[in-house]
Parts: C-alpha cells; sequence; structure tokens
C-alpha cells in the first residue's frame, strides 16, 4: 500500500513519462494535477478516498481517481509498470537540459536510442547528433553548452518553487504538537532567485518528538538525519527539505544564523563579540549570562544594530551600513506594463487580461503584444494591430477608472533599431524594446546595439535588459555602465522582469541603476491571467537590490504615469 507522498510520486512519473513518450501535455498535465491534489488534501488518505472527498476533488477525474485507489490499495499501477518498461528513467534527466523539449528528447530516443545526459553529450562530440534531422552544427553546439551549464547550475530550483513548497509546509510543521514555533529561513527567506531546497527551524521542548512527528508530514518522504538536530526529506519535484530542530529557547538566534547568509552572519556575530557579546547556536551571551531573545528585531536591538529584512541578508554590505528606510511591497505597485494576450503570444484574451488586472485592483495596465519581427511569438502585423488597438478603445470605458494604455513589446533589431519604426510608433502610448535574437554578439556590439535602442525617442522602457532565463541560458555581455548611464540620460525606465524564469534586471546591480539615476519598474512579462502575479517575483527582486518605492516607477498613481508618457510624447520627432 502506498502513501500519500508515494501515489503523488507515482502520478508525477507518470506525468513525465507521458509528456515525453506522447508529447502529450494535456494528458500529462491531468496527472501533474491529481499529483498535487493528493498533496494538498489534509485528510488521512483512506478515508480521503473511501469517503468520495477523492472524485469531489479539484483536479481529480475518472482515469487519475482509479490509479490512486489502486497505488493506495496494492502500493503499485500496471500502467505506471507499462510505461516504466517502454521508456527509461534517465529520460528524465535529459528534460533539465535547457532548450531540449520532450517531442526532441522523443526523437532523440527514438533515432538514436539517447536516454541519459552521458549519452547525448556522447553523441554531439561524435557527430552522430547531425545526423539527425534539425540537428545541425549550430543546434549541436547549443546542446553542450546547455549541458555545460546544467552541470554548473547543479541540484538548483526557480525560487517560487521553494516559496510554494516552504508555505506550503509551514501550516502542516506548526500544527505538530512538539511544535513551538516554526519559520523559513535559509535562501527561500532570502528569496534568493534560485535555491538549494527548503530550510525550516523548529522551536520544541522535546526536540526528538517532533522530528517524529515531522516524519508525519504527507508531502516528503526520503527521511534522514545527516547531522544532529537536523531532519531532512524530499517534497515536490524532489526538492532538498532541511528541518533544524532546537530548544524553544534558541528559537530566534537559530532562525537568524539559519536565515544567513553566512557572509552576513558572520559579520554580525563579529560585530556582537566586538560588544563583549557572543552570539551562536546556544543564544545571545554576555559572559555565562544568557539573553532572552523573543524574536529577531529583539535580537537586532541587543546587538544595538539597526534592523536588516531577511532579503537584504546576502552579502556584508547591510551589516555595515544604515538599510533602506522602507523597502518596496508589492502592494505598492499601482499598475503594470509588458502584458501580451492571444493577440501574440499570450494564452488570454485581451478583455481577460484587462479583466485580471482589475481584479487586482490596478489603476492603469499597459498591453504590449510582440512587433511583426517576433513571427514566432505571433507578433502583431499592421492589421492585426489595427484589430487590436480598436478593441482597447471599446473597454475604456467598460474597465473605467482603471487606465488601458496601448504599448507594444518591440524588437531591438540586429542594428539597434526599433521594429515597427517611426511612422508607426507614433500610435502607442509607451514601448517596452527588447532583445529577442542575435544573443552571440560580442560585449561591445551588444552594448552599442542596446545604447542606439535607448536613444531612440520613442522608446520607453528596456526590457529584459540581459535575456537571461534562470538555469538555463546565462545572460549576453552588455557594460552595465554605458546602458545606465544612456538609459538615465534619455528618461528610459529599466525593467525587472518578474517572470521567475527571467527576474532580469539582476538584484546585484539595481543599486548601480538607481546611483546612476536610473528609473525602474517592475513588468510581470504576463502572458495569463495567472501571471499577472509575477508582479510578486519582481518585488523580491527589488527588496533585495535595496529599493525604496520611490526608485519604482509603477508605483506612481495613474495621474503623474500620464504625466510622464505624455512629456515623452512632446519630445518626439514631428511625422
Amino acid at each position: 500500500m502506498a502513501n500519500r507522498r508515494e501515489i503523488a510520486r507515482a502520478l508525477e512519473e507518470i506525468a513525465r513519462y507521458l509528456e515525453i513518450g506522447e508529447a502529450n501535455r494535456f494528458k500529462a498535465r491531468a496527472y501533474s494535477n491529481a499529483a498535487r491534489a493528493v498533496e494538498s488534501s489534509d485528510v488521512p488518505l483512506p478515508q480521503w478516498i473511501s469517503s468520495g472527498a477523492m472524485e469531489r476533488t479539484a483536479g481529480i477525474g475518472k482515469t487519475t481517481g482509479s490509479i490512486i485507489r489502486e497505488l493506495a490499495e496494492t502500493g503499485s499501477s500496471p500502467y505506471l509498470e507499462e510505461l516504466r518498461k517502454r521508456y527509461p528513467a534517465g529520460l528524465f534527466d535529459l528534460m533539465r537540459v535547457p532548450g531540449l523539449g520532450t517531442r526532441k528528447i522523443a526523437q532523440l530516443h527514438e533515432e538514436l536510442g539517447i536516454s541519459s545526459v552521458a549519452e547525448l553529450e556522447e553523441a554531439c562530440r561524435s557527430g552522430a547528433l547531425r545526423k539527425v534531422r534539425g540537428f545541425g552544427p549550430r543546434a549541436t553546439e547549443k546542446i553542450l553548452v546547455a549541458i555545460e551549464t546544467l552541470a554548473r547550475v547543479g541540484e538548483r530550483y526557480l525560487l517560487p518553487l521553494g516559496v510554494q513548497l516552504g508555505e506550503a509546509l509551514l501550516p502542516r510543521v506548526r500544527k505538530a504538537r512538539a511544535v513551538r514555533y516554526a519559520e523559513i529561513t535559509g535562501s527561500v527567506r532570502r528569496r534568493l532567485e534560485t535555491v538549494g531546497g527548503v530550510d525550516i527551524c523548529v522551536a520544541s521542548d522535546d526536540p526528538d518528538k517532533a522530528r517524529e512527528e515531522l516524519r508525519s508530514i504527507a508531502m516528503l518522504a526520503e527521511f534522514e538525519e545527516p547531522e544532529e538536530g537536523v531532519l531532512a526529506a524530499r517534497g515536490r519535484r524532489g526538492m532538498p527539505v532541511r528541518f533544524r530542530v532546537v530548544p524553544t529557547k534558541n528559537f530566534w538566534t537559530a532562525v537568524f544564523l539559519d536565515t544567513g547568509s553566512s557572509h552576513f552572519s558572520e559579520a554580525v556575530v563579529a560585530q556582537a563579540e566586538a560588544r563583549g557579546l557572543s552570539l551562536g547556536p546556544e543564544g545571545l551571551r554576555r559572559g555565562r549570562a544568557r539573553i532572552a531573545i523573543e524574536s529577531e528585531k529583539d535580537l537586532f536591538g541587543e546587538l544595538e544594530i539597526p534592523f536588516v529584512e531577511p532579503e537584504l541578508r546576502e552579502s556584508t554590505l547591510w551589516a555595515e551600513k544604515k538599510p533602506p528606510r522602507r523597502l518596496l511591497r508589492e502592494r505598492d505597485l499601482r499598475g503594470v506594463f509588458h502584458v501580451h494576450t492571444t493577440y501574440s503570444d499570450g494564452k488570454a484574451t485581451l478583455y481577460e487580461m484587462l479583466d485580471g488586472s482589475r481584479e487586482r485592483n490596478f489603476q492603469y495596465v499597459g498591453i504590449s503584444d510582440h512587433s511583426p519581427a517576433a513571427y514566432y511569438a505571433r507578433g502583431l502585423s499592421l492589421d492585426r494591430l489595427d484589430d487590436q488597438q480598436a478593441e482597447i478603445d471599446r473597454y475604456r470605458e467598460s474597465m473605467s477608472p482603471m487606465a488601458i494604455l496601448k504599448g507594444t513589446e518591440a524588437d531591438i533589431l540586429a542594428d539597434g533599431s526599433i521594429d515597427y519604426g517611426h511612422a508607426v510608433l507614433p500610435r502607442f502610448d509607451f514601448v517596452v524594446a527588447s532583445i529577442h535574437s542575435r544573443f552571440g554578439m560580442s560585449l561591445d556590439e551588444m552594448t552599442e546595439r542596446m545604447v542606439r535602442a535607448l536613444r531612440d525617442p520613442f522608446v520607453t522602457f528596456l526590457g529584459h535588459p540581459t535575456g537571461r532565463l534562470l538555469l538555463s541560458r546565462e545572460g549576453y555581455g552588455i557594460d552595465f555602465a554605458k546602458i545606465f548611464d544612456t538609459a538615465a540620460e534619455h528618461g528610459v525606465i529599466i525593467e525587472i522582469n518578474g517572470n521567475p524564469h527571467r527576474l532580469d534586471l539582476d538584484w546585484r546591480l539595481l543599486r548601480e541603476a538607481v546611483d546612476r539615476g536610473v528609473v525602474l519598474s517592475i513588468n510581470p512579462d504576463a502572458h495569463s491571467v495567472e501571471e499577472l502575479r509575477h508582479t510578486l517575483w519582481g518585488s523580491y527582486v527589488a527588496r533585495k537590490g535595496g529599493l525604496e518605492p520611490r526608485n519604482v516607477f509603477n508605483t506612481r498613481p495613474v495621474e503623474e504615469v500620464r504625466a510622464f508618457l505624455e512629456d515623452r510624447r512632446g519630445r518626439w520627432p514631428a511625422a
């Protein structure tokens, strides 16, 4: 008989086989949804199945329900066993190779028998890959680079996966009888763009009992105790989870130390020592006397150090320098730009994106479908642009008081000019200029390309400035000082792209950008209503970079935004 976690893992395994073997994303998604539904239920598994609650759970269909029942009763599924015989398990590793989709994996397995990353690398180096249709010398070279990237990043996960798993686990941990307090720590709490897993600090007056209770959390599997006081496990998608269980009296100092980073913590420990205090796993002490700590802010107060938000604890900078008065929060954002619809490569209609923006109480939303050069993203021809803008006009009254702004994500072409050109660009309220091609230019060439674009009077925003894709593609090289100075000189706003695969501009560059006079904007790059929430991930980037609301353009009210755009319009060259 399988437990809840084992059933969820089996369903995810079926989903991955279907995605690779049948390239059937819809069918695969049904099994992934079922896996999440199994994990999310707090009702005991036998009761959940026997009471009929399973069939009433969203995400569970007739077929997936029967397989869940089968796994719960027998511990196995003939359908899964059949898939395992048909496809080698090593195919799953190929899904981690950036740029290698499920259809290509299936093609390589069928034609060359490739079933692992090592076999793929050998096929690239031997030239065998070039014999497969669609895999020429350039594709082979890109795959080798992707394999090298995969080896370099190791076991890392995008921030949202860590946040979502941590937030799903935390209430379950706090329900354990032997647990007094629990907090997420580590890189997830610091909101690092990629994380190695989820860390949770747990306070208990009976640590052994607490660890025993944590082992019963259905979302987790593969428990072990790698060191004293630590219980490790695996969660969704195999993500590592680590519980540090400490005596209640040491909880807040443990939360601080476990949050890190190690560089920041060490700097604070050194400052404590300079004040005649000792800060460590046993708490905060002056000599042998223990100082009671009731919160993290209490700890900072005892150390006579201004409180530093977790996002700013990546380096020693804010341990030695007064932190910003108030970091930006997602709720400070009053509107968004860089929103796509089904007119280009979005998944939701114009009305759906507008309605979703209104539901989020935005004062304004900037629609920016792709320009013609982005043919792969159904960039808008002039005829389709006419249709899109006419539809926007029809919704202005019904969506009031939310303002709808007409924009475009226009490609920065290889020579730095802007797609559509000066004959068409005046039709927009704003222009997001982005690079989507020719990533292989040298640093100097790419910088000059971007500088020319920034000097174009119609450009309002610079979109995803480095083109990076986290865990899969490095950003292209540019001279950031030159880009920031040019953007500031010409009043171009630089985007913090909130798509969790991008989070571009990197938080490490934000202070330099602001110091050079750049205004930033948190844009969701939304292709669905759900992705409007990408502003959350963008706000974390802003916070890690130490930004206050005044540094971010879309914290401004709609009247100021309109005035800014009108002022820029007044500087446009005559048609």
